[in-house]
């Protein structure tokens, strides 16, 4: 499960988001959400989520991110006495509130982690095993802060007693419950069939490259959004301090300095809502991508559809009506779907799609118009050139021998582009060079009469 999660494409993508959830949480009102009689924190909640996904490692590192966030948090000197054991800064022991701080979060991630992979090895009562594994992780972080407070900072009065009969009270059952059904929530999603087809989905796209025009629209949109997010928090902090001053109120430079750490908790929360939303509009755009190319591609082949085609040598013709179009039909098509099956004549029709790309791959456009009917446009390449080709591609295609299938091959049309103005009239001629291809036998390639002719079976 693990190394399937790992190797997801989804893998960076929810573990970024992940660690910038934690950051959001950390610095505003939603890490600790109060309402009245009862309050809970939310913030062990991304440690948990990475540790059901993903396993120990994953964590682990966010575990050292929610320590990060507490121990700065706590370097503010506005912060109760008992979180200020959190900052190397103040409490006077630096090594001792590192540990508590940032090691007990990441031994707790770590721990999530194991007793989430024990759980899911549990088939019979997954999802119960689970969330009593997300309550027990949770009582876990408490025990270890607190045991770890208790024997670095005996001056705390923090004691282990204490902090169990706070973990045992009516307040903190509901705060468990709360815990509980949001991970069995989370763990229903991540299986869930539409995250399992938004994954595979998103893993089609990964042999896509996105428009660079797009990706620079992106980059400079969300660039954009952040240099005035910037700005507005730079004013907003700014004619703050300036109306303080006015008001006759003594802003002193421990004072200034506490009120830009909390300026600075606030840019890194924004900066974390912006790396949510920059993914989220990455793998839209790759997915939407992925529809896009789709819209313009054969599905069974993979070759362009005959609209992508057609638009695309009206294009060329009207910047330079010159090239070749060339059509090739399948003979006797039919009798083959009849005598060997249609998944034989489908895979007869993928194999010449392969033939032809490998023939025209860099220099040509190779689609499928429909049926067993395929159309090739390719410019600056001579006649000589294209004899040859149409001669390679015939005896390829004869030699095909595809689940027992025999006697494989085709007749090809080609047209001279040269004078044509569309699709439409190259389209004309070569259709009336491949009707003399099947009328001298089929097998073979014939050029539009209007020039010289070149009609000839593959030998």
């Amino acid at each position: 499960m693990i190394m399937s999660m790992r190797n997801s494409p989804l893998y960076l993508p929810i573990l970024s988001i992940l660690v910038a959830v934690e950051l959001v949480l950390a610095f505003s009102a939603f890490g600790y959400i109060v309402i009245p009689p009862i309050s809970f924190t939310l913030m062990p909640l991304p440690v948990l989520i990475g540790a059901l996904l993903f396993g120990p490692a994953e964590g682990m590192v966010l575990g050292g991110i929610f320590g990060l966030t507490s121990m700065w948090k706590a370097s503010v000197t506005a912060t109760a006495y008992a979180d200020q054991i959190f900052s190397p800064f103040i409490s006077g022991a630096p090594v001792s509130s590192l540990i508590v701080s940032v090691g007990m979060r990441m031994a707790f991630g770590f721990l999530a982690g194991c007793l989430f992979l024990h759980a899911k090895k549990n088939t019979r009562y997954k999802k119960a095993c689970i969330a009593f594994a997300a309550i027990l992780a949770d009582f876990l972080h408490s025990f270890l802060v607190i045991t770890a407070i208790q024997i670095l900072f005996p001056e705390s009065g923090i004691t282990l007693f204490y902090g169990l009969l706070r973990k045992l009270s009516l307040q903190n059952f509901i705060e468990w419950g709360v815990v509980g059904l949001l991970i069995i929530g989370v763990y229903a999603v991540s299986n869930s069939k539409e995250i399992l087809f938004i994954r595979d989905e998103i893993k089609k796209t990964e042999g896509i490259a996105a428009h660079p025009k797009i990706l620079l629209g992106l980059a400079g949109f969300i660039l954009l959004m952040f240099l005035l997010t910037l700005g507005l928090w730079y004013h907003f902090y700014n004619r703050t301090e300036m109306i303080l001053r006015c008001e006759g109120v003594a802003i002193s430079e421990k004072i200034l300095s506490q009120f830009w750490q909390l300026g600075a908790q606030f840019l890194v929360a924004v900066i974390s809502l912006f790396l949510v939303v920059s993914i989220v509009l990455i793998l839209t755009e790759k997915y939407l991508l992925k529809l896009t190319q789709q819209a313009k591609r054969d599905l069974m082949t993979g070759l362009y559809n005959k609209m992508t085609l057609t638009r695309y040598v009206d294009m060329a013709l009207r910047d330079n009506n010159s090239g070749f179009l060339l059509i090739l039909d399948v003979d006797n098509f039919k009798r083959l779907n009849d005598t060997y099956g249609h998944p034989a004549g489908d895979k007869v029709l993928i194999s010449i799609a392969s033939i032809l790309q490998a023939h025209f791959n860099g220099h040509g456009m190779v689609g499928r118009l429909g049926g067993d009917e395929f159309c090739v446009y390719v410019g600056n390449l001579s006649k000589a050139k294209m004899v040859e080709k149409a001669d390679k591609i015939g005896k390829d295609i004869a030699a095909l021998s595809i689940s027992g299938t025999y006697d494989v091959s085709c007749s090809i049309g080609v047209a001279f582009c040269e004078g044509k103005r569309n699709f439409m009239e190259a389209y004309t001629a070569a259709d009336q060079a491949l009707y003399h291809s099947k009328e001298l036998g089929k097998n073979r390639c014939s050029f539009e009469r209007a020039q010289p002719s070149f009609d000839d079976g593959f030998q």
